[in-house]
């Protein structure tokens, strides 16, 4: 829980939600709410269920995306606007009585409220949608709604943190290439031409260079805490087989006006 959006509870409702407390099973024991994962899609239902109920809110209430690592944002404009089946990672709206959510296994959840005009929004920023700036096109989002850059406060929940992210010469070249001043976001590994990359604080950067003064960063590591989080990238380092789909759940981090 961020503790500054805890201080508005009465207006909004939020959480970042582990992978316990679930009914799925294996692999995707116990909360996973991923609906294209291989797990049973009534499991799934019951743990998105689980979670809505736990903040006073409906299955139905809940708001979802086919996330796939883009810079595209989906404003809900209506109750009746499914979002499900859009490819896009970030969802936006000014409406009460629903719950936005984005699934996360080592990406970065990002939570955002308006405390004064009442809009919220929630965003999933893995690397690619950090770089491509799904946080500038989710903030212009609310913007277009009414929102003040001086008006949002923002948290950011469990993602994967600098000690378990490594990454080799390419990646570092491509951050590189997009600006030089993100060097400030690697230090260099044990093994030659690699290096660790801080994704939260290449984030919390970016929310501060748009103007947002108050930003929660949970600073919890999912790579690092295999009995409470999932982690795609600890599950692929766990794979035995290489030629086999590396299976993992994904938490769910919500937010919802109340």
């Amino acid at each position: 829980m961020s503790p500054t959006l805890a201080k508005y509870n009465k207006l909004v409702a939020h959480g970042f939600f582990a992978r316990l407390g679930g009914v799925s099973n294996s692999v995707y024991q116990s909360l996973n709410c991923n609906i294209q994962s291989a797990d049973r899609l009534e499991n799934v239902i019951k743990n998105q269920t689980i979670v809505c109920h736990s903040l006073g809110f409906t299955q139905k209430d809940l708001r979802m995306l086919d996330q796939v690592h883009s810079a595209s944002v989906i404003t809900i404009k209506n109750k009746t606007q499914t979002t499900s089946h859009l490819q896009a990672d970030a969802l936006v709206t000014k409406l009460p009585n629903l719950l936005l959510g984005v699934k996360t296994a080592d990406c970065i959840p990002i939570l955002l409220f308006d405390v004064k005009n009442k809009i919220i929004a929630v965003a999933h920023a893995g690397w690619k949608g950090a770089v491509s700036e799904i946080i500038d096109h989710t903030i212009l989002a609310m913007q277009n709604l009414g929102a003040e850059i001086s008006h949002i406060v923002t948290a950011l929940g469990p993602c994967i943190q600098q000690k378990s992210y490594e990454v080799d010469q390419a990646f570092y070249n491509k951050f590189i290439e997009h600006d030089a001043l993100n060097k400030q976001f690697f230090i260099n590994a044990k093994k030659i031409a690699h290096y660790m990359f801080d994704l939260p604080r290449y984030c919390v950067n970016k929310l501060k260079q748009i103007g947002i003064q108050t930003i929660d960063n949970l600073d919890i590591d999912t790579y690092s805490n295999p009995d409470t989080l999932f982690s795609f990238r600890r599950a692929t380092h766990e794979n035995k087989n290489p030629e086999a789909t590396v299976e993992c759940g994904r938490q769910l981090s919500v937010i919802g006006m109340l």
